[in-house]
């Protein structure tokens, strides 16, 4: 059973250093931000994510529009009137079968501490983003080795100097074509 994350959306736009500058003059491209790290994460690490924001079905924002249900291993959740994404990921972690499986990611101190007296881990905003950091770069780095295709010749791998080298010697080769002719 792959893992599970719950993200405390909001919490992790407005706590993150990298999402945090950007939240505070345009919410909606933060928003933007953390949905496509999150699309890339479900991607390549091919993780179960559950994206939890406060607010209605009515707030919903083109990049949430674009990519909620499109996306395999991804849901956005929000939260009815009234009730908070705390409250939300409290209640789907308490739902859950195999807690030890699910990864609250917000740096809300309660949300934390009650999610890991259910059982669950917890992760800071910064944790999860470095997290995500690390499968795009070891994505991009798998797709790069498949993709060199030039690394399997010989003659491209060795520097210039012993391509000389090896020139001079095939030339000291007496050809076996010439020779069948005489």
């Amino acid at each position: 059973m792959p893992e599970h994350y719950f993200i405390d959306a909001y919490n992790v736009m407005h706590k993150s250093a990298s999402l945090r500058p950007v939240a505070a003059h345009n919410l909606e491209r933060a928003r933007e931000m953390l949905l496509d790290k999150v699309v890339c994460f479900c991607m390549t690490g091919n993780k179960q994510v559950t994206v939890v924001f406060d607010g209605r079905h009515e707030d919903l924002s083109r990049a949430v529009a674009a990519v909620n249900g499109h996306v395999q291993g991804m849901d956005i959740v929000f939260s009815p009137a009234n009730t908070s994404a705390d409250t939300v990921i409290e209640r789907l972690i308490f739902q859950e079968h195999n807690r030890m499986q699910c990864i609250v990611v917000s740096n809300d101190g309660g949300l934390r501490s009650l999610c890991r007296g259910m059982g669950a881990l917890t992760m800071e905003a910064d944790s999860f983003l470095a997290s995500v950091r690390q499968f795009q770069t070891n994505a991009r780095e798998t797709i790069n080795k498949s993709r060199d295709t030039r690394a399997a010749l010989l003659e491209d791998r060795l520097n210039p100097e012993s391509m000389r080298i090896l020139e001079g010697l095939r030339k000291g080769i007496p050809d076996k074509k010439r020779k069948r002719g005489k």
